[in-house]
């Protein structure tokens, strides 16, 4: 049987109802994905590692010195250091969008670039928490976000399953140095040391005011670690080593617990950190497995 013809207006009415929302969508979809910016900035080496997370790599055009991971950032344009930036060098690459770290960069080189009419957003991760969220924060704005929520969802589901492995577990006291002469040290609101949380260990320096700081030789034998955590450049490990092992009355030397660390992977606010912590938390295993 034919439809009658109100049946069929009605028929009509709906589907040009649906097929202008499906037009509606590709276009807003196609808008936002021409309207997103296309020539990035980066002015920290843990952005440049989030971009790449956030599947965005591929736009970014200038970066600052020390941001060579992952080795195709080494072949990206060099705009100066995170706090000391080329500006007519970044001038000369017209971004359309520069990611500044808003604790790291000068205040000035920024305001310098606004003024020029640059748009400029910032990154500022405090917690473990917040680099999926940064991730996923530079997926929405660069039109990538298929993949920086895929990253973003694993990291934190890692972090939640960490965590639930190792938190409770019985505590170990650690001591990361991050340089030699003078001994410096983080205290608890560094990544490295959140970290050392997630594990069930505690930084000993946990309570100091500032976020790395100088302490002397005694305050590390008055605290005497269960583990000493080398950070610094790798070329020094050795010799940092070495020094640690003239104290043999600290434990962490008596029970050979003195660990060498990738300064590069614990200290940036990175998805390679948080790929790290499962490491981190099997060598604080090793420690607490020799504790009475």
């Amino acid at each position: 049987m034919l439809f009658d013809f109100p049946f069929r207006s009605k028929l009509t009415q709906h589907l040009a109802v649906l097929l202008s929302g499906l037009y509606l969508l590709v276009y807003t979809s196609l808008s936002q994905a021409q309207n997103a910016p296309q020539r990035v900035i980066s002015l920290a080496p843990h952005i440049t590692e989030m971009l790449f997370s956030a599947g965005a790599g591929d736009k970014v055009v200038g970066v600052v010195s020390y941001s060579d991971y992952p080795a195709a950032a080494l072949k990206i344009e060099n705009v100066g250091s995170y706090h000391a930036l080329n500006i007519e060098k970044i001038i000369q690459l017209n971004p359309d969008l520069i990611i500044a770290w808003r604790s790291g960069n000068r205040i000035k080189d920024i305001e310098k670039l606004e003024q020029l009419g640059f748009k400029v957003i910032y990154s500022e991760p405090y917690k473990l928490a917040d680099i999926p969220k940064e991730i996923r924060f530079f997926g929405e704005q660069l039109q990538s976000q298929t993949i920086a929520d895929s990253v973003a969802k694993r990291l934190e589901i890692q972090l939640e399953r960490l965590a639930l492995t190792y938190q409770s577990k019985p505590k170990v006291s650690a001591f990361y140095q991050i340089w030699n002469a003078p001994i410096m040290t983080i205290n608890g609101s560094q990544f490295i040391s959140q970290a050392l949380n997630i594990c069930g260990a505690t930084n000993v320096f946990e309570d100091l005011p500032i976020l790395a700081a100088e302490v002397n030789i005694e305050s590390v034998i008055a605290k005497d670690p269960d583990t000493i955590l080398l950070g610094g450049l790798k070329a020094v490990q050795q010799a940092w080593l070495k020094d640690w092992q003239k104290w043999s009355n600290l434990k962490a030397v008596k029970n050979k617990h003195i660990y060498l660390l990738n300064a590069d992977t614990f200290q940036r606010s990175t998805e390679r950190l948080i790929e790290s912590i499962e490491g981190l938390c099997q060598t604080i295993d090793k420690v607490r497995k020799t504790q009475p």
